[in-house]
């Protein structure tokens, strides 16, 4: 059996730079936050360990705000009740605020194709109130309109919502398309098509909460078989009968020890002929 390990995978960078800055906080001492600093179980788990509080009301020395932002007003609610706030919002949400307001300074309406009620995009909404998060195109009767996604959203996915939202809302005066989907994600999208069309099996390694890894697993299914597992654990679940090439993937939020984990264990069961 063919057994091929994506070249891309585990942390964005993103991902690790609020991880690794986490744990050089974490020497010192507790730090609180308000949820997941990134959708993955094991990771969390592994910060709890080492000091790290979830509460939504607490008062303490040092908050950190999470990968996917904040509203700024909760920015500054949590800078009176903690001495210090460390942000670790990804470089690339931040981008999207900002193209966000700048579209809405300029007059346009805001549109985003996102997932309303994700962590990021519950933020844009703190920075652009009246923006419209939707994943179903609409008619929205708008001189201008601005439209861009959520970081994880699907390329795809992204652009025959525009392709919809064009067609709907043809009637109005300027229709700007913004791309602020993450580019590291896309590659990893391209990646998947590539490897889904080539193997028998895609094996997406991940959170269950986590927006881009289900995306994967989406577009891994239609081309071919695919699980989507949480754990290395799992794998060895997963039947493996009649697989002649299967290719490992992984979230961008997706420790790289626990790919390698599960590359490490298909090819052992290959090769104790557990296939």
């Amino acid at each position: 059996m063919e057994v091929i390990l994506s070249p891309d995978y585990g942390f964005c960078f993103g991902v690790k730079n609020a991880v690794d800055k986490l744990l050089e906080e974490l020497k010192n001492g507790e730090v609180f936050t308000d949820g997941d600093i990134v959708h993955n179980k094991r990771v969390m788990k592994s910060l709890v360990k080492k000091g790290l509080k979830i509460s939504e009301n607490a008062t303490g020395e040092i908050f950190a705000i999470r990968a996917h932002g904040i509203p700024p007003e909760k920015f500054l609610e949590i800078s009176k009740r903690f001495r210090k706030v460390i942000d670790l919002t990804c470089p690339i949400v931040k981008s999207l605020f900002e193209r966000a307001k700048e579209c809405r300074m300029k007059g346009y309406g805001v549109v985003v194709f996102g997932k309303e009620g994700h962590a990021e995009m519950l933020a844009l909404k703190g920075h652009v109130p009246d923006a419209i998060v939707t994943s179903k195109a609409h008619f929205y009767g708008m001189e201008k309109m601005c439209i861009l996604s959520q970081t994880t959203s699907s390329w795809q996915e992204f652009s025959e919502f525009v392709s919809e939202m064009l067609e709907l809302n043809f009637p109005a005066k300027e229709i700007k398309i913004v791309n602020t989907a993450c580019p590291v994600t896309v590659n990893r999208e391209e990646e998947v098509k590539r490897l889904s069309k080539m193997c028998d099996l895609i094996i997406v390694v991940g959170g269950k909460h986590s927006a881009n890894t289900g995306k994967l697993y989406r577009m891994a299914l239609r081309n071919t078989k695919a699980e989507w597992i949480e754990s290395p654990e799992e794998v060895r679940e997963i039947d493996l009968r009649g697989i002649r090439c299967v290719a490992i993937v992984s979230g961008t939020s997706t420790p790289a020890e626990d790919v390698e984990e599960v590359y490490n264990e298909i090819l052992r069961r290959d090769r104790d002929g557990e296939t």
